[in-house]
């Protein structure tokens, strides 16, 4: 029988998040510097069989009952599918995040194998930005990533799209309106201290409440229980009055959640 994982806060924990590999195909400006990383060995990282031999663990021993598998960029592991099969067989909610790149080319393979749901990370729309955010010219093959994961039938579809200010903050409006026509959530991440390459300001964040303040003036949201949002809220995702899907925020550094 299944002994509850509880944390320090009395919390029943009941994720897991698997990082696959450290490696990325992207050099995202926020993430990490262009040059200089050094990666884990290759023979440093659990196979396929020991990850699936941990999270069984995790799920029959502590009742954890969804798993996200994640990086680095999780899809430049070969044979991807292959452990997307085994973690299936665990019973367990299953997703990924991602950046997309070549999602188009494996979504069927991974739905078949057994993936319910999938967050694709999507910082611009505009090619010549997403070069320059990501260090990569490959927004046409992100764009088409996330139109094979709706065609294959994953469901939800996220898109992550974390906002700098003066980089991508004059394309709320914009992702809002691509969110509405895909169908797909958008959901708006303030750019954390993580100090890849060494830029991170406080004056450069984009406050969440601004995020929603943009998009309720054009279309009007409230959150799940019908009352229009409050910018002192903690919900993080709030529905279109209309009803034509949702939208979500992380106010990660100015609503800091991690203490409690």
């Amino acid at each position: 029988m299944a002994v509850p994982l509880v944390d320090p806060y009395d919390r029943t924990v009941r994720d897991l998040r698997i990082s696959i590999t450290d490696r990325c195909n992207f050099r995202c400006t926020y993430c990490m510097p262009e040059e200089g990383m050094k990666w884990l060995p290759r023979e440093d990282l659990l196979t396929y069989e020991e990850l699936t031999r941990v999270a069984r663990v995790c799920v029959e021993r502590f009742g954890l009952e969804s798993i996200r598998i994640t990086g680095g960029e999780p899809m430049v592991r070969a044979h991807l599918p292959v452990l997307i099969g085994r973690l299936t067989a665990l019973g367990v909610d299953l997703a990924m995040t991602t950046n997309g790149s070549t999602l188009a080319h494996q979504a069927a393979d991974l739905v078949a194998a057994g993936l319910q749901r999938i967050n694709v990370s999507c910082d611009s729309l505009r090619p010549d930005r997403f070069a320059a955010i990501t260090g990569r010219q490959a927004l046409e093959q992100v764009l088409a990533g996330i139109d094979a994961a709706l065609a294959a039938g994953l469901d939800p579809v996220k898109v992550n799209c974390v906002l700098v200010r003066g980089v991508n903050d004059d394309e709320i409006v914009d992702f809002a309106a691509f969110g509405r026509e895909l169908g797909v959530e958008v959901r708006f991440i303030e750019w954390m201290p993580l100090d890849g390459g060494g830029s991170w300001a406080g004056d450069r964040v984009v406050p969440s409440s601004e995020v929603l303040a943009a998009i309720d003036a054009v279309w009007p949201l409230e959150t799940g229980d019908g009352r229009r949002f409050s910018l002192a809220a903690p919900a993080e995702s709030y529905r279109y009055v209309d009803g034509r899907g949702r939208v979500g925020v992380i106010a990660s550094v100015t609503r800091p959640f991690c203490e409690s």
